[in-house]
């Protein structure tokens, strides 16, 4: 049985115009057509709402809920409580509008497993691609729930295991963050050698490789060495953004995390290294993004959530930022949550755009967000493979507790 979309307004991405008397034809979960006759099916108006690709959220932490130090969950408290609080924020994810998460780590790899139930149909979420633990050197960034290895033996055998425990791509800890306590943010973690042997394995198993970078030397070592997608990337120079261009490579940037623990952190009860360290990162991270949007890097948009005061869904509260505090235009922010997220998660011949043969995914808003970048908060209808997954217009936990 075919649906028939009608009486909406199709965004069009590339050049911020609105397509009105058009139908959005989807069979078996992906759009079949997009014309002004459709013919015969099952009619759904979608009152003259606005509507966009699903949104993809590049960088998130599932197993994560925004609370002032969410580790210490991780480490406390059983993997049953934290799978429970996991399949809580996929579904948060899904009814925003982000129909599409990549998680970048979890304890006891349990994004993986949440990811293979919400595909069975088990609990509802957001389509999710997992890394499961992320792989950090011994007392590395983040150790508490990665996998830890040193030298080249042990990280080729945690790579392998990874891929043995059904991971979607790879994730290395390559230097030094805000939150974890005792390691500087300008730390290189792991040797040039071992993250090229552990991109040579994964690559060997046909996954893609994420790596945690904010430093200019984590983030060159890494491009060298064949990382696919860089996070965060806050502290770079020129050099590494023509070195981005060349390899092809994605910056996954994560404003609202350090935003957040920056200015608002010591209140809310963010450990003080994290508020410290977030401050030295804010110093020149706005820079760094507006640079690389006039570089014409490769851009997918992350936002960390789960992090230190961002619960899910962040995306929205992360667009804010990129418009509000780096001064972007509401279009780049846009493709860089649909076309450049499914790029970068090796998705762009089935998410990211509405397109003929694509999966229909697709939200839909009263507000058009290319003119108001803030109604993206407010979902009215969320469609997943064609199916009504949530409708309402609600204020999200993020906007409330940042407005």
């Amino acid at each position: 049985m075919k649906n028939i979309f009608t009486d909406l307004q199709l965004v069009n991405l590339k050049t911020g115009q609105c397509t009105s008397g058009c139908a959005l034809v989807v069979e078996d979960g992906r759009f079949v057509e997009i014309t002004s006759t459709p013919g015969e099916g099952e009619t759904i108006s979608l009152n003259g709402g606005f509507v966009l690709p699903g949104l993809i959220d590049a960088h998130v932490h599932l197993v994560w809920e925004g609370q002032p130090d969410p580790a210490q969950y991780t480490i406390t408290e059983s993997p049953v409580m934290t799978s429970y609080r996991a399949a809580r924020s996929a579904w948060q994810n899904l009814a925003g509008g982000v129909t599409t998460v990549r998680d970048v780590g979890g304890p006891h790899n349990i994004p993986i497993e949440l990811a293979k139930a919400v595909k069975q149909g088990i609990v509802p979420g957001s389509r999710i691609l997992a890394a499961g633990a992320g792989i950090a050197q011994t007392g590395g960034h983040g150790y508490f729930m990665c996998r830890e290895a040193d030298g080249f033996d042990e990280i080729r055998k945690a790579v392998r295991e990874q891929v043995k425990a059904g991971a979607d791509l790879i994730k290395l800890m390559c230097s030094g963050g805000a939150y974890t306590q005792g390691e500087s943010i300008h730390a290189m973690q792991f040797s040039d050698k071992e993250i090229h042997i552990a991109v040579q394995t994964a690559k060997a198993a046909g996954k893609k490789v994420a790596a945690h970078a904010l430093p200019d030397l984590a983030v060159k070592t890494c491009l060298e060495a064949g990382v696919d997608t860089i996070e965060h990337a806050a502290l770079i120079n020129d050099k590494s953004l023509h070195l981005f261009k060349r390899t092809g490579a994605f910056m996954v940037p994560t404003l609202a995390p350090y935003y957040l623990m920056a200015t608002q952190g010591a209140e809310y009860g963010v450990p003080n290294y994290a508020v410290i360290k977030s401050q030295q990162v804010m110093e020149q991270y706005i820079t760094s993004l507006k640079k690389v949007v006039s570089t014409g890097v490769n851009l997918a948009l992350g936002t960390d959530a789960g992090s230190p005061q961002l619960p899910h869904p962040a995306l929205p509260y992360e667009a804010w930022l990129w418009y509000k505090e780096a001064g972007l235009d509401p279009l780049t922010i846009l493709k860089a949550a649909t076309q450049g997220s499914a790029w970068a998660l090796g998705l762009e011949h089935e998410l990211g755009e509405i397109k003929r043969g694509y999966l229909a995914d697709f939200v839909v808003y009263e507000k058009n967000p290319v003119e108001e970048i803030t109604a993206l908060h407010y979902p009215q209808y969320v469609y997943k493979e064609g199916q009504l997954a949530a409708g309402a217009s609600v204020i999200w936990s993020v906007s409330l507790l940042h407005s």
